[in-house]
């Protein structure tokens, strides 16, 4: 494993250090940080997804029951 040294604020290291839970390391705090930011950001375009998709079949459901009362 390739290690690295990163410069923090000691006010940066203090906020990592009250998510340390016991035996945690930095590389762990900061992976499950990064971690859940990832999770987080799939989740809103997972939602915007969904939502743009639930717009389209809107429009269908529309124009099938236009193009149906045509008849």
């Amino acid at each position: 494993m390739e290690v690295t040294t990163v410069k923090l604020r000691k006010s940066t290291k203090s906020e990592l250090d009250k998510l340390m839970q016991d035996r945690q390391s930095y590389d762990d705090v900061i992976r499950m940080l990064v971690s859940k930011i990832r999770d987080s950001k799939l989740e809103r375009q997972l939602i915007q997804g969904y939502s743009s998709l639930g717009k389209d079949e809107l429009q269908i459901l529309k124009e099938w029951d236009y193009a149906s009362s045509e008849t």
